[in-house]
Order: structure tokens, then sequence, then C-alpha cells
């Protein structure tokens, strides 16, 4: 594959940056059209629709929705064999949950729970919070396994107090679960695992079936069709975000390391094909740096892991997705990633405590030269749910907030309303809505 069309952008004004960057990820329609016909045959059919779909396209055999249900006994064996067999992974896994465990926690501290005030006499107002009753987490097993997003996704929920916890997750030869996935979820005492994939998955948890109860909520990343589904089924159900192809903006000044720059390009370029990995910076040689940097840690990473590393597909990411981007200073560096409003945000700058103060969109965002955002994705404890193609601008990572409802409360006593009825009147009488203006003049005038 071609190497040399990587080349430095040079952009001197934000129109440029607009025109450059307007496009954003879209699930193409016979994409919607599949899973809308799969939601429709799953409310229709339940979970033998569901199965049958599992079945097409995961390569499994299943009768029941107990075939397809990860038993207890399935679930020990895996804890077990990572238990005796890698101690590396047990001790890694340890401290991910203690720090995403620690992060969640001191999170629900600064969430508002339920409060009353009295702004006047006779009355009261306030809100009630409350912890989701039942969700369900989605767990990727396409092209790689991500234990990591099971601790992600089910810390926060099980911090914010949600009582039950269930699992979708994809089977590998015919019905097989990896064992790490197996291991995380007795770590977590997660019980109810389904080995269902895709749009059927999402379409199952939404509507529920004979043996499955459907959830309020569905969190999780899952390929483009599991995207669509939550598209489909929201207001059924809550989602969290719909999740495009992963993405990194690195800010970046002369005083950046080019070997840094150019390995954290490359760690989105990984993911996917469509994946972005950008770079802005107003250093002309910081710029030319990374780009040689890039293709030397492509050989060296396919020259170390063999096939393991999937070359084709990083240089099909960079060749087509990765962007060097050259402006006039790190101000306007900032206003460019603002417009991009990246899932992940690194700056590597002199002061880039400083340069954050200038950045108002980013999903998850990266301080310093020796955080990358590897970091976020394993160990540091922030969530690695994040919102993607440019959905930063209005939404937020996966967080505690995300398992409760409020409900908002009002107490009036006779005297408050007594005392507003006539304003509470004319506002009805002005929308036409008299029936609520003889709900309130009932009971002070009644009749």
């Amino acid at each position: 594959m071609k190497r040399n069309t990587l080349k430095p952008i040079s952009i001197s004004n934000l129109s440029q940056a607009q025109n450059l960057f307007k496009s954003h990820f879209e699930i193409p329609p016979e994409v919607m059209d599949s899973a809308g016909r799969i939601i429709n045959d799953v409310i229709k059919g339940g979970e033998e629709e569901a199965l049958k779909y599992c079945n097409k396209f995961d390569n499994t055999s299943f009768k029941s929705i107990e075939d397809a249900t990860v038993t207890l006994s399935e679930i020990e064996d895996g804890y077990k064999f990572i238990k005796d067999n890698k101690p590396e992974l047990v001790k890694a896994i340890d401290k991910s949950y203690s720090n995403i465990l620690r992060f969640h926690e001191e999170q629900l501290k600064h969430e508002p729970s339920t409060w009353y005030f009295e702004p006047g006499p006779g009355k009261r107002l306030g809100q009630i919070s409350s912890p989701l009753d039942r969700v369900c987490v989605y767990v990727p097993g396409g092209r790689f396994v991500y234990p990591s997003s099971v601790l992600m996704t089910v810390i926060p929920a099980k911090v914010a107090g949600v009582k039950e916890v269930a699992v979708c997750t994809p089977s590998k030869d015919g019905g097989r679960i990896n064992e790490l996935l197996l291991y995380i979820f007795r770590y977590l005492n997660i019980s109810e695992v389904y080995k269902i994939s895709g749009a059927q998955a999402v379409a199952l948890m939404a509507y529920g079936g004979r043996h499955v109860k459907k959830v309020s909520k569905i969190v999780g990343p899952g390929n483009i069709y599991v995207t669509a589904a939550k598209k489909l089924v929201f207001g059924k159900v809550g989602i969290d975000s719909l999740a495009g192809p992963s993405e990194i903006v690195i800010i970046a000044d002369n005083t950046a390391d080019p070997g840094f720059t150019a390995a954290d390009l490359l760690s989105q370029a990984e993911h996917d094909p469509d994946a972005k990995s950008i770079l802005i910076t107003d250093s002309s040689e910081l710029a030319k740096n990374t780009i040689i940097n890039i293709f030397k840690q492509i050989d060296r990473l396919k020259a170390e892991h063999g096939e393991r590393f999937n070359s084709d597909l990083v240089l099909k990411c960079i060749n087509n997705n990765c962007k060097i981007i050259l402006c006039r200073n790190i101000e306007m560096a900032c206003s460019i990633s603002d417009i991009i409003a990246p899932e992940h945000l690194e700056i590597m700058t002199e002061n880039p405590f400083k340069t954050l103060e200038s950045v108002k969109n980013g999903g998850s965002i990266f301080i310093g030269n020796n955080t990358p955002v590897a970091v976020g994705d394993y160990i540091g404890g922030t969530n690695h749910v994040i919102p993607t193609s440019g959905t930063s601008v209005f939404s937020s990572p996966l967080g505690v907030y995300d398992f409760f409802k409020k409900s908002a409360v009002t107490y009036y006593d006779y005297n408050a309303l007594e005392e507003e009825h006539v304003l509470i009147e004319d506002f009805a009488y002005s929308e036409n809505l008299l029936a609520h203006r003889n709900s309130v003049k009932l009971r002070i005038r009644g009749k």
C-alpha cells in the first residue's frame, strides 16, 4: 500500500477547517433498513427470531434461550483459567477495577441526588434521583475482544445502584465466550450473560421475550448494526450514545516528541479503517518528523508482532483518514479542535493545562507528554465509552449520571395556590387549555 500520501495541510483560517472537517459519521440507509427488519422480526417473534439471526450471523446452533445463555459453570471455568494462567492480566484488571471504581465513586459524590428547597411560604420544590432498575451492557466481539469495555460500563452502573445488569456479547466457534470476558463477568458478579449479538441483541433487550426481561437502557459500543439498532429503539429504551469510528486529535507544539505523537495517532488507526487520527500543530518540524515516525513505527510493529499487527488496516486508515494540520499558533489549533469536537483529545504543549483553558469540546482529554489515550482505555480510571463524530459538543462520556433518572417534585399548600391562581389561569386561558384553567379555578373558587 502507498506510503507517500500523508503530507501536512496548512490552514490559515477557521472556514478552511470547517470545510475540511464538515463530514461526520452517518449510518448508511441500507444498514438502517437491515437493522429495522431485524428489530421488527424480534418484536414479532421474540427470542426465537433473535436466535435465528444469531445462528445466521454468528455460526451458532442455538435452539433455545438456554442454549444462548452463559452458564455459571462456564463463567467459573473461564475465571479459573485466567486466574491460573494469566497472572499479569489479573494484576492489570485489579488495578483497572480499582481506578475505575474510585473515579466513578468520586463522580457520584458530585452528582446531585434527592434535594428540596422552599421558594416561598407554603411551597416546596425539588428533585428525586433514583437509579435505573435494569440495564443491558453490550460488549463487542468482532475484530477484537474488549474486556475493558465491560469494566467501563458495568462499574458506573453498579456505583449508581442499578440492581440488574444483563450482558449481551457475540460468541465465537459456535458458542464459545473468550475466557478473559468470563473472568471479568465473575470478577464483577455478572451472572446474566447472553451469547447474542448485533441488532437482534439490541431488539431483544429493548422489547424482551418470554424468558428475557426488557431493560430500561442499553449501553456499550458495538458495530454499525448495533449502532443503527440502538438508534431505532431509542425512545422504547434509553441509550448512551451512537458510536462511530474511533478518533483522536492531538494539539502539540515544538516541545512535543514526534515519536509520541506518531505512536498515539497509530493507536487509534489500528481500531478501524474509518478511524480518524489528526495532529494539529504550529510546528512544521514536528509535523514532518511525526510523519516520518508514523511509517517507521508501522515497520517496527510489523517486525515485532508479525501478522498480529494488522499493518494493512493501519496503512489504509493513515492514508485515508490521518491529517497533519499546520496552523499559525496553538490558540488556532484549539479552535480547529473545537470544530472537530473529537472523541479523544491529547494536549502536548509547553503548558498543557493553560492550553486546556482554550478548549471547549472533547470527549476525553489527555494532558501532557506522558498521558496517551491508552492510559484512559485501560487503567487511568476515567471512562473510555466516549462520544464520537463531533457529538462531544453536546454529550459526555459514560458515567454514573447515565444510570440515574430524575423526577421533579412540586408541593403548594392552599395559600400558595391562592396567591398565584390568577396567573396560572391567565396562562392556561392564553393557550386555550381551559381544563387546565378549570383544575386551578375549582380549588380556589369551588366552581
